[in-house]
């Protein structure tokens, strides 16, 4: 049966299938890179390599502006338009301008450094020289991922990002001490940047591969005016999402110096692993928003974000719970003595992940639904929260004020985007929803009955 013929939930749980395999192998990856890290780096080490990629990837979203995320929208509605044309030229026009600003924003920041004439006194700045790299590479990549996603092509546009960068990038972590010396935080940079490269061959061929042929051959339609339009806010709202993910990492280290930044990241490295499942149902519900919205379709709109929401809540605690109680003795054993003090602010990060997710994916489904500025809104709101608590409670606890910060902010800025969405569209997508037991009932009969059907067979 063609995805087309199949019913939402059915594409979703397909999507959602293929998403937890790639997942799983891109923690497990993660997981190895972390123990990596930290155990060649130590916690100031990791400070600065984190410092130094958070600082790059807000970087790039300057240059990335949000056309990611109108690629994923165009590709969803093209599909049901057949109005391929525009697509094609939008990824014209967004490879040019992601290469445009790169080139600009390399060349600023290097002549910056250079000048500055401190770099050769700033483990830091030194990072930075190479970190800046992952700008031009990460965003072309994440352009055609997006589309690949929109293409009911999930492995393709995930396995390049998710699983190749991460192996390469941990390849080139081995090799580095046999081949110049001792891991540092600038070679690991490197080592991203080599992982990066990689990924970008690969997801561009896969593109490449599985573009449907209209959209190789139809000709290119222009609208600047209308992209930027759509982009912009777009782009200030993913912005602010990495901004307010990461705003606690870059105040620790201003505030209370790069150590105390890495024994806040390690905890929230760890916190990845919690949001495993929230990734998954994120990345395949996505676009399947988009496509049941341009069909009209409420009611499967409803019952995705009713069923995403428990899977996300369901996920964090229970991979969070077992996390927690072995925090004191695993931490230390896995990533050495300097993070014996990360578990407290990775339970403290478990329980503000926990109440975001119960949220549901609102500002993912607002974004698709064409009510963008609720979230660009709900993560102004985060960010203005985490950095009003993060200068208020960073100084005196540290890493745990930063966790403290971080849990609040966003349950805050999750809780106002639901609230907003139901007001403007009537969709629900938290878990305090009256339709939640009914909708989960459905799902257990259509389950049972699709169990007695195969026993029949």
């Amino acid at each position: 049966m063609s995805g087309h013929g199949q019913s939402p939930v059915r594409r979703f749980v397909r999507s959602s299938g293929i998403m937890a395999l790639v997942y799983a192998g891109a923690m497990v990856l993660a997981f190895l890179a972390g123990i990596v890290l930290t155990r060649s780096l130590g916690a100031y080490g990791y400070g600065i390599y984190s410092l130094a990629l958070t600082t790059a990837t807000l970087v790039g979203l300057i240059t990335e502006f949000g056309l990611p995320v109108l690629a994923l929208r165009e590709a969803g509605s093209a599909r049901a338009s057949g109005n391929w044309g525009s697509l094609r030229g939008l990824m014209r026009w967004s490879d040019r301008a992601i290469l445009a600003v790169s080139l600009f924003l390399i060349v600023a920041i290097w002549a910056a450094i250079t000048l500055s004439g401190r770099a050769a006194d700033s483990e830091f700045l030194q990072t930075m020289l190479w970190a800046v790299a992952l700008v031009p590479l990460a965003g072309l990549a994440k352009l055609r991922s997006s589309v690949l996603l929109a293409l009911d092509r999930v492995a393709a546009g995930q396995v390049a990002v998710m699983i190749v960068r991460p192996a390469v990038f941990l390849a080139v972590c081995f090799a580095i001490p046999i081949a110049i010396g001792p891991l540092t935080a600038r070679t690991a940079i490197v080592a991203q940047v080599g992982g990066a490269f990689a990924s970008l061959l690969l997801v561009a061929a896969f593109y490449r591969r599985w573009r449907p042929p209209e959209l190789a051959s139809a000709p290119a339609q222009s609208d600047v005016r209308g992209w930027v339009a759509a982009s912009l806010p777009m782009g200030v709202t993913e912005g602010l999402r990495l901004l307010q993910g990461q705003l606690a990492l870059l105040l620790t280290g201003w505030l209370a110096g790069a150590a105390t930044a890495g024994i806040y990241r390690g905890a929230d490295a760890v916190m990845q692993l919690a949001t495993v499942a929230a990734s998954v149902v994120a990345t395949a519900a996505t676009p399947m928003f988009a496509r049941l919205i341009g069909e009209g379709d409420r009611q499967g709109v409803q019952r995705i974000a009713v069923l995403t929401g428990v899977i996300m809540v369901a996920g964090v605690v229970g991979v969070a719970l077992p996390i927690a109680l072995a925090g004191d003795w695993l931490f230390p054993a896995l990533f050495g003595r300097d993070f014996a003090a990360s578990p407290p602010v990775f339970a403290i990060l478990a329980i503000g992940l926990a109440g975001t997710y119960s949220m549901g994916l609102a500002q993912a489904l607002a974004n698709m639904s064409g009510h963008h500025m609720l979230t660009t809104w709900s993560f102004l709101t985060t960010t203005v929260c985490n950095l009003v608590l993060g200068l208020a409670l960073i100084p005196p606890l540290g890493a745990i004020g930063a966790a403290m910060a971080t849990a609040v902010s966003a349950i805050v800025g999750a809780a106002w985007c639901a609230w907003q969405l139901k007001r403007r569209t009537g969709y629900n997508t938290t878990l305090f929803n009256q339709s939640l037991p009914g909708i989960l009932l459905g799902y257990l009969k259509s389950g049972l009955a699709g169990a007695r059907g195969y026993l029949k067979r």
